[in-house]
C-alpha cells in the first residue's frame, strides 16, 4: 500500500509540474508574441484579451494596424471604456489619416463617431462635443461623428449638450456657407424646439 502511494504522489508531482511549465511557456509566449496571441484570443470569442494583446503589439511596435484592430473590435464588443481610450490613440497617431484613407471614404468619420459617442457616454459630454468639431476639419459631412453625439443626446434627452451642438452647428453654418446636411440637422432640431 505504501508503494501506490509513492507512485501516486509522483504522478501528481509531475503533472502539477508539467502544468506549471505550460503556464509559463503560455505567458512567455504571449509576453513575447502579443500579436500572435491577439489573433488567438480574438479567434476564442476572448475580446477583451484580444483588446489587450493588440494595444500591447501597438505599444512594441507603434504600427497603426494594431491601436485600429483594438479600437474595431472595442467597437464591435460595445466596450465604452476601450472604444474611448484605443480610438484616442487610434486618432493620434500620426499615420491616422492615411490607415482612413485606405480604409475608405466613410471609415475617418466612423471612428471619430464611435469614439466622441463613448467620451459622451463615459460623461464627458463637451470634450465629446469639442472632439467631433475637430473631425470636422472645416466640412461637414454625411454621417460625421457631432451628428452621432447629437443624435445621442437627443436620444437621451440632454437638453444642455443639444443646446451646446446647435450653437456649433450655427457657427459651422457661418464659417462654411450652404451644406443640404447640415441644414438639414439644423431644421431637425428647430422641428423638435417647436414641439
Amino acid at each position: 500500500m505504501g508503494v501506490d502511494k509513492v507512485i501516486l504522489r509522483a504522478v501528481l508531482t509531475t503533472l502539477a509540474a508539467i502544468g506549471i511549465l505550460l503556464v509559463f511557456i503560455v505567458v512567455g509566449l504571449c509576453s513575447l508574441f502579443p500579436s500572435t496571441s491577439m489573433r488567438i484570443t480574438y479567434d476564442m470569442g476572448m475580446e477583451s484579451s484580444c483588446i489587450h494583446f493588440a494595444e500591447r503589439a501597438y505599444k512594441s511596435s507603434h504600427e497603426i494596424y494594431y491601436i485600429a484592430y483594438a479600437t474595431e473590435v472595442a467597437i464591435e464588443d460595445d466596450k465604452t471604456e476601450k472604444i474611448a481610450t484605443c480610438g484616442e490613440k487610434f486618432i493620434k497617431d500620426e499615420n491616422f489619416e492615411e490607415y482612413c484613407n485606405l480604409k475608405g471614404e466613410n471609415y475617418r468619420q466612423f471612428i471619430y463617431g464611435q469614439v466622441c459617442v463613448s467620451k459622451y457616454d463615459k460623461g464627458e459630454k463637451e470634450e465629446s462635443v469639442a472632439l467631433a468639431v475637430e473631425s470636422l476639419e472645416g466640412g461637414f459631412p454625411e454621417g460625421n461623428a457631432l451628428v452621432a453625439v447629437l443624435l445621442t443626446a437627443l436620444k437621451a434627452e440632454d437638453e444642455a449638450t443639444v443646446g451646446l451642438i446647435t450653437a456649433k452647428l450655427v457657427e459651422i453654418q457661418g464659417q462654411i456657407g450652404a451644406n443640404a446636411y447640415l441644414q438639414k440637422m439644423l431644421d431637425l432640431l428647430n422641428s423638435k424646439s417647436a414641439i
